[in-house]
C-alpha cells in the first residue's frame, strides 16, 4: 500500500511566517543602535532639526554625580544626574519632583511661569529625564530617589528653605523625603510648603492603564521595553494623559527625551515602583497626616489614572483634621499632567498660597476655573 504525504496545514504555515516575522522584528528592534551620549548637551549637538523647547531644558541645567544608596547598586558606577534651577537664588525657593515615565520637563511651562518671582530647581532622578538609565539590574527604588533628593537639597542646590511641589512617582519620592525630614534632630533645612499633584498616592482607588500593567508585569514587561521606543512611548500618552492632546511639537519633545541615553529599555525595571508605593503608601501618608508642614492638594479633574477619589480619601483620611493648615483645589479641565495643560492656573495657585500678598488668584474670563474643595 502507498503511503500518503501528509501536508502541512495552512495555518501551521501562517503562525510560523508570523513568528519568524516578530522575531527577527524583536532582534532587529533590540539589537538597534543605543544612545550613547553622556550629557544632553552632547546628544542634541548630534542632531539636526533640534526640537527647540527640550534643548533649552538641557540647556539651561548642569550635572551632579550619585552613588546609589542601596548594597544591591554597589557595583555600579556614580551616575550623573540632570538638574536645573531658574530665577533669582534670593527669591523664595520651590523644588519640583516628576513623575512617570517623564522628567523634570514637564515643569517647562510651570518654571517660566514662576522664575520671576520664586527659585525653581527640579531634577531628573535615575532612569528617567537626561540623567543616566543603567540597566543590567540596577535597582531603582522611591527610598534611593529620596536619599538622592535630601543630598541634592543640601550639596548640591544648597537649599536652606523651599516648598516642595511633587507629581505622579514624585509624589511618592516626596513623602520618603518628608520621613527623612521628620527623622532629622536638628533640620539642615526647612520645607516651608508641601504642594501634591496628581498621583495615585494610594493605590486601591487607583485605575492603572493596561500598559501600565503589561510593563510592571515580569513577563510581558522585559519584552515590551525592548520592542518600544520613544515614539511608542509618547504616542501612548500624548491623547490620554493630556488635555488638550499634545500638540505634534511637543510629542516630538517627549521622544527626544524618551530616546535619551535608550530611556524606553528600562521602562520595567522603573515602573516597579509601583511595588515599592503599594508596600509603603499607608506608612508614608501616615507622615503627612502627622506632618508639621503646610499642604496644599491640587488635582486636575480629567485625570483617568489617579482619579479624584486619590486625593478625596488622602484629605479625609490624613489632612481633614490636622492642626497644621491644609487646602484642596481641583482644576476642572486639566487631565494628569496639569502642570503641562494648565501651568498659569497652576502657577497662580501657587503664587496665591506662598504670597499672599500678591495679586488674587486670575481666573474670571479663563473659561476653566480652578475652585478650592477645602
Amino acid at each position: 500500500m502507498m503511503k500518503t504525504k501528509l501536508k502541512p496545514k495552512r495555518w501551521l504555515l501562517g503562525i510560523g511566517a508570523i513568528l519568524l516575522f516578530l522575531t527577527i522584528g524583536i532582534t532587529l528592534r533590540v539589537n538597534r543602535p543605543t544612545d550613547k551620549s553622556q550629557t544632553c548637551q552632547e546628544y542634541y549637538s548630534g542632531q539636526e532639526n533640534l526640537p527647540f523647547a527640550p534643548l533649552a531644558w538641557c540647556q539651561s541645567g548642569e550635572y551632579f554625580r550619585w552613588k546609589s544608596s542601596l548594597p544591591q547598586n554597589a557595583s555600579f558606577e556614580s551616575l550623573n544626574i540632570f538638574h536645573t534651577c531658574q530665577g533669582n537664588p534670593d527669591n523664595p525657593a520651590i523644588l519640583l519632583i516628576h513623575g512617570y515615565p517623564t522628567s523634570s520637563y514637564d515643569f517647562a511651562g510651570l518654571t517660566q511661569r514662576l522664575e520671576d518671582e520664586f527659585y525653581v530647581c527640579a531634577l531628573d532622578t535615575p532612569g528617567y529625564g537626561f540623567s543616566d538609565k543603567p540597566r543590567n539590574g540596577y535597582d531603582y527604588s522611591i527610598f534611593d530617589d529620596a536619599r538622592l533628593l535630601d543630598f541634592y537639597i543640601r550639596e548640591v542646590a544648597g537649599l536652606k528653605e523651599f516648598s516642595l511641589l511633587t507629581h505622579d512617582k514624585g509624589d511618592s519620592v516626596g513623602l520618603a523625603l518628608l520621613q527623612i525630614y521628620q527623622a532629622y534632630a536638628a533640620k539642615p533645612y526647612i520645607i516651608r510648603h508641601h504642594f501634591i499633584t496628581n498621583g495615585n498616592i494610594y493605590l486601591p482607588l487607583a485605575q492603572l492603564t493596561s500598559g501600565q500593567k503589561l510593563l510592571q508585569n515580569p513577563l510581558s514587561g522585559p519584552v515590551l521595553s525592548a520592542l518600544m521606543g520613544g515614539s511608542e512611548m509618547a504616542a501612548g500618552m500624548a491623547d490620554t494623559t493630556y488635555t488638550p492632546a499634545l500638540p505634534a511639537s511637543e510629542v516630538e519633545a517627549l521622544v527626544s527625551i524618551f530616546d535619551y541615553k535608550g530611556g524606553t529599555k528600562v521602562e520595567h525595571a522603573i515602573i516597579q515602583y509601583l511595588d515599592e508605593r503599594k508596600a509603603n503608601e499607608v506608612t508614608w501618608l501616615e507622615s503627612l497626616g502627622r506632618s508639621d508642614i503646610p499642604t496644599t492638594l491640587i488635582w486636575g479633574e480629567l485625570d483617568a489614572i489617579a482619579p479624584t477619589a486619590v486625593p478625596d480619601f488622602v484629605w479625609t483620611n490624613y489632612l481633614q483634621a490636622r492642626a497644621v493648615p491644609a487646602t484642596y483645589w481641583r482644576i476642572p479641565c486639566a487631565n494628569h499632567y496639569l502642570q503641562v495643560d494648565q501651568p498659569g492656573m497652576v502657577a497662580e495657585i501657587i503664587r496665591a498660597t506662598l504670597l499672599p500678598a500678591s495679586a488674587p488668584l486670575q481666573t474670571v474670563g479663563t473659561g476653566c476655573q480652578p475652585f478650592k474643595v477645602k
